[in-house]
């Protein structure tokens, strides 16, 4: 009998380890699945150029994408796709 219980705890700590394995490599998978999806959401988000109204100003000015509060160096925004110029403007221009 001792040696069916060795047998029975090997065999249930061998189904602990792939169980162990499986949910993690399983919970890793929803993750990244969720980091994407996240992404995808807050691009969908964004408005295009044309809806902000975007322009790269050839003027100096104070109002320019490098002082909005939602330009994110060195050329993203928070609330417009795409790449954006530090010189450029939009009608959502925060300070």
């Amino acid at each position: 009998m001792n040696r069916g219980m060795r047998l029975l705890k090997s065999v249930a700590a061998i189904h602990r380890r792939r169980f162990l394995r499986r949910s993690f490599g399983g919970l890793v998978g929803v993750l990244a699945a969720s980091v994407r999806d996240a992404a995808k959401a807050q691009n969908d988000f964004k408005m295009t150029k044309k809806q902000a109204g975007y322009i790269v100003r050839q003027k100096s000015s104070t109002e320019i994408c490098a002082q909005c509060i939602f330009f994110i160096a060195p050329n993203d925004c928070s609330i417009v796709r795409g790449p954006v110029s530090p010189q450029g403007w939009c009608k959502y221009y925060g300070d």
